[in-house]
Parts: structure tokens; C-alpha cells; sequence
């Protein structure tokens, strides 16, 4: 009888054990988070939380290791994390908006800046011009809306480079990108539709 008892509680603890562990595809990576201490933790991210008629950011991040513990961050202790194989890198900016600038009634950079507000910017590609984009929740349909921006390595700025239709916004960019009279000269000839086409150009072409 012992026997018997003790084989069934260890089939009990081997059941639960297994129960809360995370079901993750063969060769998929991980989510992962990484602190101002320098530790990653690994398992499943969530960072935007969705409801039925409304969808708003966590104010922490929460992660579920790969043992099914669950875990929740600071924003403000969180350097970068990687969801759905997007990597978030955490930067302080402060928004800067001209009016009646470059052609268009108004103008914005976003500069890194101590005294700003935490934004974490998706990672599109990264180079001497880097391409990011910048989310925000649409309160008006509930649906995550984002923005790409554009920043040269030695910059400590970020334009927003497209418009409302995704498509590169020529005139900021041609602007902002007068390094590279080539690309200026494809922009002008309506060469490149979208952000990423700027992007891979100047990397591959431009010093």
C-alpha cells in the first residue's frame, strides 16, 4: 500500500509540476526581459493588455517564466524586452513639436532626454540610420497604432518618418538625410514607398 501511495503522489507532483510550465513551439525563441541590473529572465511577455471594448499598457510588465511562475517589473527598471521576436529598447524622450516647419503644419523630433517620459520603441533595424517605431493604443477603435522613426547613430534625436499611411513622409526625410544626396535624389523620383526601403538604402549606400 505504501508503494502504491507513494507512486500515486509522485504522479500527482509530476502532473502539477508539468501543468505549470510553458507550452513553447520546438525552435521558437523566447520572450525576454532585461533589468537595469543586467539580468535577463526568459518566458512569455505581455505588455499591453486587451480587453473586449479596450485595450490599455501595463504599467509593468509582466512575465511568465518558463515554469509558469509570473512575474511583474517597474517599467522604469526594465532597459529593453523582446516579444513576439521584436525586441523594445526603453528610452526617456521628450517631444519637440514646431509649427509651420519642413512644408507641414507642424513638426516634431523626439530627443533622449533625462527629463522626459519612458517610451519602450520597437526595433525595426539598427545601423547608421536606424529605423524604430513608436506605439500607442487608439482609444477611438481600441486597435495598437505605431509611428516609424528614424535616428542617425550620432543623433540624439528621432524623426517620425511616416505618415498617417505608413509611407515615408519625403520631405522630412529628404531634409533630414541631406548627408546622402543619392537617396535625396531617389526620395524626389517617389523611389521609396515605405520607411524601411529609406532605411536599407542609406545603410548600404550612404557613409
Amino acid at each position: 500500500m505504501n508503494i502504491k501511495r507513494y507512486l500515486f503522489c509522485l504522479v500527482i507532483i509530476l502532473y502539477v509540476s508539468s501543468c505549470r510550465t510553458i507550452a513553447i513551439p520546438k525552435n521558437e525563441p523566447l520572450d525576454n526581459v532585461v533589468l537595469i541590473t543586467g539580468d535577463t529572465l526568459y518566458g512569455k511577455v505581455h505588455y499591453v493588455n486587451k480587453g473586449f471594448a479596450w485595450s490599455e499598457f501595463y504599467r509593468k510588465l509582466r512575465l511568465t517564466d518558463i515554469n509558469g511562475r509570473k512575474k511583474r517589473f517597474k517599467r522604469k527598471k526594465v532597459v529593453s524586452y523582446r516579444v513576439n521576436g521584436y525586441d523594445y529598447e526603453s528610452y526617456i524622450l521628450d517631444q519637440e513639436t514646431k509649427l509651420f516647419k519642413n512644408g507641414r503644419f507642424f513638426d516634431s523630433k523626439y530627443y533622449i532626454d533625462q527629463n522626459g517620459v519612458q517610451h519602450f520603441l520597437k526595433v525595426i533595424s539598427k545601423g547608421n540610420l536606424s529605423h524604430y517605431e513608436l506605439e500607442w493604443i487608439d482609444y477611438d477603435n481600441n486597435d495598437l497604432e505605431s509611428i516609424g522613426l528614424i535616428k542617425k547613430a550620432e543623433d540624439n534625436f528621432f524623426i517620425p518618418a511616416e505618415n498617417a499611411r505608413s509611407q515615408v513622409l519625403k520631405k522630412v526625410v529628404s531634409d533630414y538625410l541631406s548627408d546622402c544626396p543619392e537617396i535625396q535624389k531617389r526620395i524626389t523620383k517617389k523611389d521609396f514607398k515605405y520607411v524601411f526601403q529609406v532605411v536599407d538604402f542609406y545603410n548600404k549606400n550612404c557613409e
